[in-house]
């Protein structure tokens, strides 16, 4: 149980689900510390995704796509990762599974649901602790800098139409290999 409470342990999730018509914020934190990254996916863009790609068809790819831009960089923060399951866990590993296929720094990392943590602690009311930061990606991480500097200080990766077709793509040619 402590394992799941100290340093060394990712939590992500998101604010305000993918399918929903507004903006989303997609963010990590890691217990123990200040650490935390985030982005935020403008309605817009969900929008133009949703037209393009059929993202409504699998909104496990999309917030794949997310938690990778945000954590490939800081693989050498955490040891587990916990998701919080707003898609559908299983795809959401396999699909990160796909996108860190070339990185083995990612596979010896231990990925869980947040329904695993509250079985594993026998916490049935365990909540992310990353909700609140993803909320706060989602309120201010569009916002011009000196908006987004109130409160807690983020640290957003800017997302793109681009980038996301891209990594979109990336997963397609490795599911049909």
């Amino acid at each position: 149980m402590d394992n799941f409470q100290r340093d060394g342990v990712m939590h992500i999730d998101t604010s305000v689900k993918l399918h929903k018509q507004k903006d989303t914020g997609i963010a990590y934190k890691i217990i123990g510390s200040e650490k935390h990254k985030g982005l935020a996916i403008h309605r817009k863009l969900k929008k133009e995704l949703k037209r393009d790609l059929n993202t409504q068809e699998d909104y496990a790819r999309l917030y794949a796509i997310g938690i990778f831009l945000i954590i490939k960089d800081d693989l050498d923060l955490f040891d587990t990762l916990i998701i919080c399951e707003d898609e559908s866990i299983v795809y959401v590993k396999e699909y990160l599974n796909l996108l860190f296929e070339e990185n083995p720094d990612y596979f010896n990392k231990k990925v869980m649901s947040i329904s695993e943590l509250r079985k594993i602690t026998g916490n049935k009311k365990l909540r992310s602790y990353a909700d609140g930061v993803a909320k706060s990606y989602r309120k201010r991480a569009l916002k011009y800098l000196g908006r987004q500097q109130e409160g807690i200080k983020l640290n957003p990766i800017k997302i793109d139409y681009k980038t996301i077709v891209s990594l979109w793509k990336e997963i397609d040619n490795k599911i049909k290999k």
